[in-house]
């Protein structure tokens, strides 16, 4: 279990692994074992009491993220901690930070952290935009991962003041398209990043790289290459529940699951493993 503990001002608590435990030095969301037969919010409640004497007040689950080290294997069961009482202190003699959410990726966080640092900074909603009015229209709602298909990299840039006006109220942009053009359009726009059909995908640095896709193997295949988030779009509709679930399962990226009409079931993608939901007819024709 690990708990990403959240502040009023955009910041997330880590913690240094004190001298003599595995991976000494590194940097981590606090947590520790859940016991055998343990409910997971109990094992959350109990681990934040024992390292950090905070009270648990308000979780939702993050990601689960299974990671192999050369000597072991870890599952990592990682809640978002929007509400808590007392102040954090380190009671196994750990130092701990608080660090903006933009600049975690800048820590020396151990490597299995690293994903549930690209769910701290993804929305827990999705929706395509198809020009600059609509990317307007959505960042007056709620946080949200605007996907926009944009038609050039020129055209991105006359959006760059946009982008980054509505990246600082809390959104990300993401450039929808194909290849290297759409790399060349993220950079113009200062977007966040870029999604690509996971048939095109290949890693892009400096920028989260998400991929869309129709099915879970070709979703699991685009993870296994590098992507940052998915975003699954089934011919068909959403996901089922299991489906849902054992995708999320296995991915180790955050998901977002596509087709909704709303937000009635983000609450239940959540307690399926899935970063969040993707509004409306997703028109990136996932492959």
């Amino acid at each position: 279990m690990a708990g990403a503990l959240c502040d009023g001002q955009g910041r997330v608590l880590i913690a240094q692994r004190p001298a003599g435990k595995h991976l000494a030095g590194g940097w981590e969301f606090p947590g520790g074992k859940l016991d055998a037969d343990e409910d997971r919010l109990a094992g959350l409640r109990r681990e934040l009491a024992e390292e950090l004497g905070v009270e648990l007040v308000s979780a939702r689950p993050l990601i689960k993220v299974r990671h192999d080290y050369p000597d072991r294997s870890v599952l990592l069961d990682v809640w978002l901690v929007d509400a808590f009482t007392g102040e954090p202190r380190g009671l196994d003699g750990q130092a701990l930070a608080w660090v903006p959410v933009d600049e975690l990726p800048s820590h020396d966080l151990l490597p299995a952290d690293r994903p549930i640092v690209t769910a701290l900074r993804l929305p827990p909603l999705a929706a395509a935009a198809a020009s600059r009015e609509e990317i307007e229209r959505l960042a007056r709602g709620p946080a949200c991962a605007i996907l926009w298909r944009c038609r050039s990299a020129g055209d991105a840039l006359e959006a760059r003041a946009l982008v980054r006006e509505v990246q600082a109220s809390g959104h990300r942009v993401f450039i929808v398209g194909r290849g290297l053009e759409t790399a060349m359009a993220a950079e113009a726009a200062d977007a966040a990043g870029t999604l690509v059909a996971a048939v095109d995908f290949t890693p892009t640095a400096g920028r989260l790289a998400g991929a869309f896709t129709a099915s879970g193997e070709a979703a699991l295949r685009a993870a296994k290459a590098g992507a940052d988030f998915i975003v699954i779009a089934p011919a068909c509709g959403p996901l089922s529940a299991p489906a849902l679930e054992s995708l999320c399962a296995y991915a180790n990226v955050p998901l977002y699951s596509a087709w909704h009409a709303g937000t009635a079931n983000l609450a239940a993608a959540w307690q399926l493993g899935a970063q969040g939901l993707a509004l409306g007819p997703f028109t990136a024709q996932a492959r």
